[in-house]
């Protein structure tokens, strides 16, 4: 009688044999994969193999999304398209040659020790003098302002930002470019990227706009789908409005209704510059060499054309140094900075972050500067919009309290707010959190900058920031209960990775 089963048994059998054999493969082939490409990143690495190890199809669909980064190839990609750039720029016939040669008159020549350290660090950066910096509180006042510049445009608008969305917001600013596209003859280009604007990317939103429309070019900067998850890393985090060469917009805001307290009672609180002067030149470079990666526009003809670069003015009294960051331009620029600024604080160093999960190295750099006596403070949202990010950085708390260095959680609403203020006399600001994300794998854009009326501005704000925090003390930390505990622990298992 069980002979008479034998054969569909067998068959059974055979067919989970051959299943399992087949994720086997799969499996060491996934593990030779990380060996070959993290063996510079441990903790990565043998937690991917962990994950790989113990689920399987699922951890290898989860590797592919987020574990490969592609610096090698599409970092290598960038960095042969922007080494052309930057041959081109020399081109007699560049429009950015006459920029460079007045902007010299701008290089600041300072002797302070951070500038020193970034000048070997970040050598292709350089501080220039007599710019202005305004901040700017909230989408609520930024809007208007990047509204009004995109109504005095007369030649051409650059806008780059990681989210975009087709929203009230968004469709205001984009009615505004495409009139000044289509009744002034403004040319206008706008990066957005795939995976921040992905809903409006589905929903058609950019493909309106340039229909019979030649001055309106929308480009994503890295595609990506389900059948190549590899793509979804490397995303450019970059937020950018330059105006005619003359003014940018620069900072930690989206173009998002969210961001507005008009429009959305529960907005996001977030902090952006407008900057005017000698170095507006570098951020327009950023644009374009961006631009000239996703388009592959020549760069000898892109950078021909005439007024991408006006004459630089002296606007204010501000140093101001661009430090653009990522894979196959300025790898690990965003972190080297941050490692000056922990380097160098002598009397105070706070850190604003919506997000704050850095590896080992920049955490170690902060507990030793505040065994120096510095007054290290760090502010993150007490309500944040990823409940992962939030367990995982709490996860920290404990080593860093125990180092002199003091944790505030902003109440409220989510901040999305990024700012550095060091010594109260030089400060950080731009697109980059303080994670391992844009330590590594975003392209960011943020800048330096030194001068007395923006940093006074910056340190009121600073001021009310921490006014409306709740300090956290390790006695705080002793309330916690076990579940938190443990969803802490767990959540800092992937701070390799998040």
């Amino acid at each position: 009688m069980f002979l008479h089963y034998l054969p569909f048994a067998t068959m059974i059998f055979d067919s989970w044999g051959i299943l399992i054999f087949f994720i086997a493969i799969a499996d060491i082939a996934t593990v030779i994969h990380i060996l070959e490409n993290k063996h510079e990143e441990p903790t990565s690495a043998i937690l991917w193999i962990f994950i790989i190890a113990n689920f399987h199809i699922v951890g290898i669909f989860f590797y592919l999304l987020l574990g490969i980064n592609r610096i090698k190839t599409t970092g290598l990609k960038i960095s042969k398209a922007n080494k052309s750039m930057k041959n081109a720029r020399e081109n007699k016939n560049c429009s950015f040659l006459p920029y460079l040669n007045l902007v010299s008159i701008f290089h600041s020549k300072t002797d302070k020790e951070y500038m020193k350290i970034l000048d070997r660090l970040l050598p292709e950066t350089y501080p220039t003098e007599g710019n202005k910096v305004d901040l700017l509180e909230d989408g609520t006042h930024a809007y208007p302002q990047m509204i009004a510049a995109i109504e005095n445009a007369k030649k051409h608008i650059h806008l780059q930002s990681f989210i975009i969305v087709d929203d009230e917001l968004g469709n205001k600013i984009f009615e505004a470019l495409e009139r000044k596209a289509k009744n002034e003859n403004v040319k206008v280009k706008v990066l957005f990227d795939r995976l921040g604007s992905s809903k409006a990317y589905s929903s058609h939103f950019f493909r309106k706009w340039t229909k019979n429309n030649p001055n309106f070019e929308i480009m994503a900067f890295s595609k990506f789908s389900l059948l190549v998850p590899y793509r979804i890393q490397l995303r450019n985090h970059r937020k950018i409005l330059i105006c005619d060469g003359e003014v940018a917009f620069v900072g930690g805001i989206n173009i998002s209704a969210e961001n507005d307290a008009n429009l959305k009672p529960k907005y996001i609180h977030d902090l952006h510059c407008k900057i005017t002067g000698p170095c507006v030149g570098e951020f327009q470079f950023s644009f374009l060499q961006d631009w000239s990666f996703t388009t592959k526009t020549d760069p000898e003809i892109l950078l021909s054309e005439p007024d991408y670069f006006a004459s630089p003015d002296r606007e204010g009294n501000a140093i101001v140094r661009i430090v653009p960051s990522g894979p196959g331009q300025s790898y690990e620029a965003t972190k080297k900075l941050f490692m000056t600024i922990a380097a160098t604080a002598k009397k105070s160093l706070w850190i604003i972050t919506p997000y704050f999960v850095p590896d080992n190295s920049f955490l170690d750099a902060l507990r030793i500067a505040a065994a120096r006596n510095v007054d290290v403070r760090i502010l993150i949202p007490e309500n944040n919009n990823h409940w992962y990010v939030r367990y995982a950085s709490k996860s920290l708390y404990n080593r860093l309290l125990r180092s002199n260095i003091r944790i505030f959680e902003k109440r409220g609403l989510f901040s999305h707010v990024k700012a550095v203020l060091i010594d109260g006399q030089w400060a950080m600001m731009g697109s980059s959190n303080c994670d391992l994300r844009s330590f590594r794998l975003n392209y960011e854009v943020d800048f330096i900058a030194e001068g007395e009326n923006f940093i006074n501005r910056l340190h009121l704000q600073f001021s009310s920031e921490f006014e409306e925090s709740q300090e956290i003390t390790l006695h705080d930390r002793e309330k916690r209960t076990k579940i938190e505990e443990i969803l802490e622990n767990f959540c800092s298992l992937f701070i390799p990775i998040l």
